[in-house]
């Protein structure tokens, strides 16, 4: 019991390892890697050497399988494209497993007291990002020599018909049984580096051999494919990658569980350690894998369209198109992913302006009843992005992430302010002057149309300064907002003091129409006074 005891904490402790190697290194690279990915992903052999090098650079099959299937369900990427992105990844994420089998644990302490003098005493965040990495890299490695002290002791008695010694005398009788135990292992912690991490410490002292070795290995794969699968299964096309990818990496583990005893006999040739030979087999697998599913893109990808069609023709349920859970352990990710969301609501409060006035023109009573449903779909991202925030940025993070957290915060609680003043006053305004059938004289259109176009001028630069958090932006956005409170006063004394006017039947629509425009106005340049105090703190905040 004690030996299942100790090599279950070294196994907490490798996975933990991972995940906190993946922070670290999340500190470094940032929403830059999601950026990276759409950039160079146009071309498909362009694609797979981005994969390799994204995987690398982030060494997790659940950061990896979450941003693959971002991009797909957010349309920013089609299958397709994803796909070769995917092959490569698969093979960059091996990189951390081979690093593992040249037995570094004599490094452990001195990696673990580097990356405590510089994530525990440095001020600049990549140096603390290093230092993080450092440790995840020490953890992994006391992980792996704590599991070798448990498996060595076991060894060393005379306790042959030992629970443990049971279950590897099965293992090694039933292949099969052992593949989906290593599949589901992989599955239940989302790390194929930590299941593969575990046998390669038990092969150290002979505990699990080659050929059983290279069934976890499978098993392993197959597991991270199945989690890419279960990321994307509620979005048609994300659910189509992942299906391309499991059964890319199904056959070829088909064939290796086939000629199992042939590559272990193939593997054992190589002068190397029984740990380096199944690091190896990693890599050759995912290595198979890609030269098999590279040139079949296409027609694999076409095959699973056929073959997975949508179950239903009515319209899909609206939801976040970028925020996952799998990212509530990598801040830096989750706040560049949760900024595109927010940057999704502001994308629909500006459709609901722009087709607000369209109906405004045009008397489209039904067009203003769809601008009123869409602020429902800025309410349900406000609170999603809300949700998102508070659950992957903690109070423990470092004080420029909950800076950046607030920043997103207030700004989609502007958005979502700007989209109840369109469903609450203006649409009503809207369907008012409809009812009354009133009609503006074109001089009364000209200045409300005056008025709108800087209001919506603004609010498009308004989202600007919130992705760029350029000061010149923010700067400008403050200047267009007085040059429209000046605009605003003319406007309305123009009418106040023309007798004509203020007594025609329009006048109060008018004047309410400007009223609520402004508010907008002002919930908008918000933002630009958040940018300037933020970068400058002797900034006026108004």
């Amino acid at each position: 019991m004690w030996t299942f005891l100790t090599i279950g904490g070294g196994i907490a402790l490798i996975l933990f390892a991972v995940r906190f190697l993946r922070k670290g290194l999340d500190r470094l690279m940032g929403p830059r890697i999601a950026h990276w990915m759409q950039r160079l992903a146009r071309n498909r052999v362009r694609g797979f050497f981005t994969g390799i090098g994204l995987a690398v650079i982030a060494p997790s099959s659940t950061s990896m399988s979450a941003l693959v299937v971002s991009a797909v369900k957010a349309r920013q990427l089609d299958a397709k494209q994803t796909l070769p992105i995917l092959l490569g990844a698969n093979i960059g994420l091996t990189a951390m497993v081979l690093l593992i089998a040249f037995r570094l644990e004599s490094a452990a302490p001195i990696l673990i007291l580097v990356g405590v003098l510089m994530f525990q005493f440095m001020k600049d965040n990549r140096a603390r990002g290093i230092g993080q990495a450092c440790l995840g890299i020490g953890f992994v490695f006391m992980g792996i020599h704590t599991i070798q002290a448990a498996s060595s002791a076991w060894t060393s008695t005379a306790h042959t018909t030992s629970d443990l010694a049971l279950i590897i005398e099965i293992a090694e009788r039933h292949p099969a049984l052992l593949l989906i135990l290593a599949t589901t292992l992989a599955t239940a912690m989302q790390s194929s580096t930590a299941t593969i991490a575990l046998v390669i410490a038990l092969s150290a002292n002979g505990t699990i051999t080659l050929p059983m070795g290279l069934v976890v290995v499978a098993g392993a794969n197959l597991g991270t494919a199945i989690t890419t699968l279960a990321f994307g299964w509620r979005d048609l096309e994300s659910r189509r990658l992942a299906i391309a990818n499991l059964a890319l990496k199904l056959v070829v583990v088909v064939a290796l569980m086939n000629t199992l005893d042939l590559a272990a006999a193939t593997l054992a040739q190589l002068p190397l350690g029984v740990e380096a030979q199944i690091a190896l087999s990693h890599t050759a697998l995912n290595l198979i894998v890609a030269i098999v599913g590279l040139p079949l893109v296409w027609p694999v990808m076409a095959l699973t369209r056929l073959l997975i069609r949508p179950t239903r023709a009515t319209t899909p349920e609206f939801g976040p198109r970028h925020l996952h859970e799998a990212f509530y352990n990598s801040p830096v990710l989750a706040l560049g992913l949760s900024q595109k969301e927010v940057l999704h609501a502001g994308e629909i409060v500006r459709g609901m302006l722009r087709d607000l006035w369209t109906a405004l023109q045009n008397n489209d009573t039904e067009l203003a009843k769809k601008v009123r449903s869409a602020d429902n779909r800025v309410d349900t991202l406000e609170g999603e992005i809300r949700r998102f925030l508070t659950e992957s940025i903690q109070e423990d993070c470092d004080p420029d992430q909950r800076e950046e957290k607030m920043n997103q915060l207030r700004y989609v609680n502007e958005l979502e302010t700007i989209g109840d003043i369109i469903d609450q006053n203006l649409v009503g305004l809207v369907l008012k002057k409809i009812r009354l059938g009133v009609n503006f004289s074109s001089r009364t259109w000209a200045e409300l149309n005056e008025f709108y176009v800087k209001v919506s001028e603004n609010l498009l630069i308004a989202d600007r300064v919130f992705a760029s958090e350029s000061e010149e932006l923010a700067q400008s956005l403050l200047n267009h907002k007085a040059h429209l409170r000046e605009l605003e006063l003319r406007l309305r004394d123009e009418r106040l003091t023309d007798e004509t006017r203020v007594l025609s039947p329009t006048s109060s629509i008018h004047l309410d129409l400007l009223t609520h425009l402004k508010r907008i106005n002002t919930h908008v340049t918000r933002i630009g006074y958040a940018t300037l105090s933020h970068t400058n703190p002797l900034q006026k905040i108004g």
